[in-house]
């Protein structure tokens, strides 16, 4: 929703926040040209290491997005809580593909028994296969976030163009750090701070009008 001005209420809310909503900012002398020139040399093998909150799900979001605009099919998997393995229907999918990539959001969370089935099939198929996962796997190391307060303060910065300037750089340092540079977290935090700011400005502003007729 949107205010008066043409602000939204909150620009942190999820569906702004969520992984390829926001462009991903690659580190110095890194580029998403770059990465897949990696993911080519290592036989279109790669898994994003990093932990909880770091951007895994953004990079893989803006590879996937850029292989796809320059027309490399892709298959993205998203894996839940708890889930072992790939249903039926996924695994039939897979078998029906050709010269595709399968990303795979959350990796680690397959037994070890699906995880090499996935491997065998997609080597079986010709099949591209990038990965996220929390700490090294049999797949080759692709690319790896490693958040700071200055990329922090940058999304936050793109993200106050849709709203207003309630949010200054030493609040997203206090949570940043607070965090532990858990990127996601940090945006949920900021998210209830813009919400506490936004309505000491309502109540301000009402409380002028209520004694300014």
């Amino acid at each position: 929703m949107k205010t008066p001005s043409g602000k939204v209420e909150n620009p942190f809310s999820a569906r702004f926040v969520r992984p390829g909503a926001i462009p991903y900012i690659f580190p110095p002398g890194c580029s998403v040209e770059s990465v897949h020139e990696v993911f080519l040399a290592n036989q279109r093998l790669g898994a994003v290491i990093g932990p909880h909150g770091a951007g895994k799900s953004a990079f893989i979001t803006a590879l996937t997005d850029w292989m796809e605009r320059n027309g490399r099919p892709c298959l993205r998997l998203e894996l839940h809580d708890g889930q072992r393995t790939l249903d039926q229907a996924t695994w039939q999918q897979l078998e029906g593909l050709h010269d595709t990539v399968v990303t795979v959001d959350g990796y680690e969370q397959l037994s070890a028994w699906s995880r090499y089935q996935l491997r065998r099939l997609c080597r079986k198929k010709h099949l591209g296969l990038i990965v996220t996962a929390h700490s090294d796997i049999e797949i080759p190391l692709l690319f790896s976030p490693e958040p700071n307060e200055d990329l922090a303060w940058q999304i936050v910065q793109y993200l106050l163009t849709r709203g207003d300037p309630l949010i200054n750089r030493e609040d997203v340092q206090a949570s940043f750090t607070r965090h532990q540079g858990n990127l996601r977290e940090m945006l949920f935090d900021l998210y209830d701070l813009y919400e506490v700011r936004r309505a000491s400005e309502v109540d301000q502003l009402n409380s002028l009008n209520t004694h300014h007729p």
